[in-house]
């Protein structure tokens, strides 16, 4: 069995097997922002002021929020279904 090593600073490590980004929006005007909060620490507090400023700056449609049970896990699959049907636009941060 091969072991796959995914380095998020430096792009995919050998093979070619590349990943396109999703195209950026030229704004968020009715976008629905995802957030992805990794349990740990304050980061969910973090990404939720980005939400309110993000909120009263520009003109989301709505915002759908995931809180993972642990860092080292993937969303429950219920959570990943709601963000990925629901929001056009995510990001996610790592508390500590």
């Amino acid at each position: 069995m091969a072991i796959i090593g995914l380095d998020p600073s430096s792009g995919p490590i050998g093979g070619g097997d590349t990943k396109l980004l999703a195209p950026r929006p030229n704004s968020l005007s009715g976008q629905v922002l995802g957030l992805v909060a990794n349990g740990l620490g304050r980061g969910e507090d973090m990404l939720d002021a980005i939400a309110r400023n993000l909120m009263a700056t520009d003109d989301l449609a709505g915002v759908v929020k995931v809180v993972k049970g642990s860092v080292s896990i993937a969303p429950h699959p219920d959570d990943w279904a709601r963000l990925t049907e629901g929001a056009t636009v995510a990001i996610t941060g790592f508390g500590g």
